[in-house]
């Protein structure tokens, strides 16, 4: 009973994240069932099986809201595929050595460390912007810099893509960044938000909200077919899914809310915060103390979603008060 409310309660967190920053949130969650004591090939396939149900619960509700460039989702999700099967098949070879856990375990804590310094280097370069009294047109210029960069790269299939600073970006660059999308997926066991988000972001040049909705498209199609290859060499436990995705339901419908009452500059610096929590969990995973790990990553996972939570509390509170 005491695993099946920690597994409740890990979903509504996770469900949280899915709804406010357009991932799936395997990145939490496949680390953490590795710490809970699951083999780490099967909190993959886990992992990807519910994610499913996640991202499409979240990115309906992202639709809704007209949060969705859905053209651009479906390229770089279909296109993911090949590499989600190739990462598959890279852990599989490391299972058969022995190989799967340390090895997994490093490669999650160099990329989501890269991620979150990444994203934590542009936000304070933001702040200093902001302090420096920099104008509205100097800053323009600068977002003009990076549509150029885009801009440059004319191999053809060129095509639009609407809520975008770049306009119009060649189809290579859409199938090149979801299969590298789809490879991390399919070694981590995420669906590839973590990565895609960023990607949508800072190098096509889209809208944060939007790309956060755009995002769980990409995840949806990418946990598809994670959880259908893993499906197939038994890696998926099914029970545990259900029990998280259940637990994830309410999460994601009040992740989606906090979203229209928060800013871009909000969402990307907890989003950095929350990658650089769970790769010091994962650290501390690798070094065998593995209590400690389960104790940090719940707390920040929760203090997080506290953070996220409060402004609806507040909004919320507010309005009874004028009723």
């Amino acid at each position: 009973m005491a695993d099946l409310i920690l597994l409740l309660f890990i979903g509504f967190l996770a469900g949280i994240f899915t709804g406010f920053f357009g991932v799936g949130g395997g990145f939490f969650l496949t680390p953490v069932l590795n710490i809970l004591g699951l083999q780490i090939v099967y909190a993959i396939g886990t992992s990807f099986f519910v994610l499913i149900g996640k991202a499409l619960f979240g990115a309906w509700a992202h639709f809704k809201h007209g949060n969705v460039i859905l053209k651009l989702g479906l390229i770089i999700g279909l296109a993911s595929i090949g590499g989600v099967e190739i990462g598959k098949m890279f852990v599989l070879y490391l299972e058969q050595h022995g190989l799967a856990g340390p090895y997994i375990r490093i490669a999650y804590i160099i990329i989501l460390f890269l991620v979150s310094f990444f994203m934590l280097r542009e936000y304070f370069r933001y702040k200093n912007l902001e302090k420096k009294n920099r104008t509205t047109e100097q800053n323009d210029n600068s977002k003009d810099v990076k549509k150029a960069f885009i801009s440059k790269i004319k191999l053809a299939p060129i095509i639009f893509l609407p809520k975008t600073k770049s306009g119009f970006v060649s189809l290579w660059i859409l199938l090149f960044g979801g299969f590298v999308v789809g490879f991390v997926s399919g070694i981590l066991g995420v669906g590839g938000g973590f990565v895609s988000l960023p990607f949508l972001i800072y190098v096509i040049g889209v809208q944060t909200i939007a790309a956060v909705g755009t995002s769980l498209i990409i995840v949806l199609l990418t946990s598809a077919y994670g959880t259908f290859t893993y499906a197939l060499t038994g890696h998926v436990d099914v029970t545990a899914g259900l029990v998280l995705l259940l637990g994830s339901l309410l999460g994601i419908k009040i992740g989606v809310s906090a979203t229209r009452v928060s800013t871009d500059a909000k969402i990307k610096v907890l989003f950095a915060l929350l990658l650089l929590s769970v790769a010091v969990s994962v650290f501390l995973k690798q070094i065998e103390r593995i209590d400690i790990g389960i104790y940090f990553v719940v707390a920040a996972a929760c203090l997080l979603c506290l953070i996220i939570i409060w402004p609806l509390w507040s909004k919320w509170r507010l309005s009874r008060c004028k009723d």
